[in-house]
């Protein structure tokens, strides 16, 4: 197969299509973000994984030498200005009986923890706010009828969740980290408040 990853960051996704698609597939990853490509780059080469490549483009006007046989993302509606269009672009860009397979996160709606935490309640209500005022904070409710307005036949669309906990649970330094990523726009629009915790030592809270 020949796979196009649509926003591919650091390259995990692309990494991993490219494993699927075997020895014979071929998977193409685009980002505009260069340091972010080049670290796609060193992980595809120390994994030995050949068959991937990273293109520096924007995605909003990127072409593909040709037509795909998947277009995926990962958490790239969210951060787009106009996600159907997007879509529409990628569905233009499959073979008949292509596939498009894309993960997003919906900020609308989100389960209080058990027990109650309000460090992490506080840090959820910072990403609501942020995505709601900054992109679509609702995109995973979105998604189905983007995909049926761009032209996606029969949409299959589930809503799912892990829970975790516990002193050795990664979802500490996951909040820490995906909070540090959005943190500078976030404060610029007035979402944090000074007695809010530390970046640095949130995932210790």
């Amino acid at each position: 197969m020949r796979v196009l990853d649509i926003g591919c960051g650091a390259g995990e996704v692309s990494i991993l299509a490219a494993r699927l698609a075997g020895r014979h597939g071929e998977v193409t990853g685009v980002d505009i973000d260069e340091s972010a490509l080049a670290t796609a780059q060193r992980k595809a080469q120390e994994m030995g994984v050949t068959q991937v490549r990273f293109v520096q483009n924007d995605i909003r006007s990127y072409q593909p030498e040709g037509p795909v046989d998947a277009i995926i993302g990962l958490h790239i509606l969210i951060h787009t200005a106009d996600p159907l269009e997007l879509l529409r672009n990628g569905l233009s860009f499959l073979n008949p009986g292509g596939v498009a397979v894309f993960q997003e996160y919906d900020f609308s709606v989100v389960h209080r923890a058990y027990p109650e935490s309000p460090l992490r309640e506080r840090a959820f209500e910072i990403f609501r706010d942020f995505f709601r005022a900054a992109t679509h904070g609702n995109m995973g409710t979105r998604l189905y009828h983007l995909f049926v307005e761009a032209g996606f036949s029969f949409p299959e669309c589930y809503a799912e969740y892990p829970i975790d906990g516990g002193p050795d649970s990664p979802f500490y330094e996951w909040f820490a980290e995906s909070l540090r990523s959005i943190l500078p726009r976030a404060e610029s629009l007035g979402l944090v408040r000074s007695e809010d915790p530390g970046i640095d030592t949130l995932a210790e809270g």
